[in-house]
């Protein structure tokens, strides 16, 4: 098997878009996958010390090129084993959710194409990109559940402030992601589609000849926090540890009816969702784009 074999699809995230769910369906199906040619790496091999892609790669910030315990070559072969796919996912590459210690954030995952071409450059390999997007208020509200589960306490007032729906710009993030030397395909879908176009999200990740390896999971895995559970955690008035948030959400779980939080109004809701139907007009139409749509009479996920 020759180099120029071997295909690598890379699901970069965004975070808050059900890559748990599809990282833990990828996972199950390991073994399966590795009978099929397609080797899976996920989460919780590049979260271990000293596994992060930077690292293995020789790449990291303040690391000269090379700087890796082993030629880049040889980690990518490591990885690789038999395959002639290599499948990656890891939403932490392309950046953080939020901003440490809550700072202001212009603009999200800025750094994201120059991480890629990184990643190429070091391979010397093109790399095929996946990315969900979600509607900017969810996204958004999301984002500041997280950082309570995180065990950072603020207002959801100030939040907003530091993280304004104008920072979840996915038409800028897609077309640095298409700029990027060394990006192949870059394939987008919404999370809002997630469940729904599920099989299609395989076939394009894992190749169709292996997507029947993987099936979903049958529950979410990250729910969300109710209102009455962030409700809670100010109460608490002190930002101490996230077992505080954790505790809320099995006490007042959305599941058993309790209402979804939500920082936004109806009006908010609606300039916000309109925004988001144009950044998807434009994405659809971005040359080397793929936005893998439902498909006439599928019923969305209801996210």
């Amino acid at each position: 098997m020759t180099a120029k074999s071997l295909s690598i699809a890379f699901h970069i995230g965004a975070h808050k878009t059900a890559t748990s769910h599809l990282q833990r369906s990828l996972a199950r199906a390991r073994d399966s996958l590795a009978a099929e040619g397609v080797r899976y790496y996920g989460p919780d091999h590049f979260r271990l010390p000293g596994r992060t892609i930077p690292a293995l790669f020789g790449f990291r910030p303040g690391v000269a090129a090379g700087g890796a315990k082993r030629p880049a070559a040889e980690q990518l072969a490591l990885l690789r084993k038999d395959a002639n796919r290599l499948v990656l996912s890891e939403e932490n590459f392309i950046g953080p959710l939020n901003q440490p210690h809550g700072r202001f954030m212009k603009h999200r995952y800025k750094a994201a194409g120059e991480r890629l071409t990184q990643l190429a450059t070091a391979i010397d390999h093109k790399v095929d990109v996946y990315l969900a997007i979600r509607r900017p208020t969810a996204f958004i509200n999301s984002a500041y559940c997280q950082m309570l589960l995180g065990g950072r306490v603020q207002p959801v007032e100030v939040f907003q402030r530091r993280n304004p729906l104008s920072s979840v710009d996915w038409v800028d993030l897609i077309a640095g992601l298409r700029a990027a030397q060394g990006v192949g395909a870059v394939i987008v879908w919404q999370y809002e589609d997630y469940g729904a176009i599920f099989p299609k999200i395989m076939a394009g990740l894992v190749g169709k000849g292996a997507a029947h390896c993987v099936t979903p999971r049958p529950r979410r895995i990250n729910r969300g926090l109710s209102a009455a559970a962030v409700q809670h955690v100010l109460d608490a008035d002190r930002a101490t540890e996230e077992k505080i948030a954790r505790a809320a959400r099995q006490m007042m779980p959305i599941e058993d009816g309790y209402a979804p939080f939500d920082g936004f109004a109806a009006e908010e809701h609606a300039i916000a969702d309109a925004i988001y139907a144009r950044q998807l007009a434009t994405i659809a139409q971005m040359q080397g784009v793929d936005l893998l749509q439902q498909d006439a009479g599928e019923p969305s996920d209801g996210s």
